[in-house]
């Protein structure tokens, strides 16, 4: 095990103590970092995962779906996410790391302004569309629910809708990739190196979400996510310049 790895599974923690805590932002932390560190490991070793811990949210909840939510959203993730494979498939590394970066910005800025979306189903199919997109790109697919969700549901059914969310969009999301022969061998094995590190950091959250305010514990998290996202941008941007 050199530093490399061990650094990658101390950001996996990481995110998945956050998403363990407050039910999104594993994608968000740990994507522009590993991405700087090795594009290999974004996106279907994230995406294998976030499935991960999806299902340990859904275990340790036990909640029934809300299909009247998860249908319209997981319809919207299909067009989304073809459209986000193929960006995926034609664009270069450096193009690819700009684009991570900017949608990491984005969200970041989504969640602190806490914009309030009309709960409707065509808006429920649009959040899904740009899941979808986003998610197949770099495996950052909660953003666009979480928002939506935000002002309409508790903390507690947050986590479970965005948890059963993602498992069902991980499953689309890693169907489309390996049609398109963008998940391999190694991307299994890079995710199993990730398994340990992300059932202790849901254990941590799991923990913390009720002892840590869930605000300071996003405020702590979007400023984190904000300067890698700078950083990933700033690197790209100096790529593409000099290429």
């Amino acid at each position: 095990m050199d530093l490399s790895l061990l650094f990658v599974l101390l950001v996996v923690t990481l995110g998945a103590a956050v998403q363990g805590a407050i039910g999104f932002g594993l994608a968000v932390v740990v994507t522009p970092i590993l991405y700087m560190v090795d594009p290999a490991w974004v996106p279907a070793p994230i995406i294998l995962m976030g499935m991960t811990l999806s299902i340990l949210t859904m275990w340790r909840i036990r909640a029934p779906l809300d299909v009247g939510v998860l249908a319209p959203a997981l319809l919207g993730r299909i067009p989304g996410g073809i459209l986000g494979t193929y960006l995926l498939v034609v664009a270069s590394a450096d193009w690819l790391g700009l684009a991570i970066g900017v949608i990491v910005l984005i969200a970041v800025t989504l969640t602190v302004r806490k914009y309030a979306v009309p709960f409707t189903r065509f808006n429920l199919f649009c959040a899904g569309t740009l899941s979808g997109v986003f998610s197949a790109i770099s495996a950052i697919g909660g953003p666009p629910m979480a928002l939506l969700l935000n002002h309409h549901r508790s903390a507690a059914e947050m986590r479970q809708t965005l948890a059963s969310f993602f498992l069902f969009g991980c499953i689309i999301a890693l169907v489309l990739l390996a049609l398109a022969g963008k998940l391999g061998q190694d991307d299994v094995i890079r995710a199993l190196w990730l398994v340990p590190a992300t059932a202790i950091g849901f254990a941590i959250g799991d923990r913390l979400a009720g002892q840590v305010s869930p605000e300071r514990l996003k405020a702590a998290t979007l400023m984190l996510c904000a300067l890698a996202g700078i950083l990933l941008v700033a690197r790209s941007l100096s790529a593409l310049l000099a290429g």
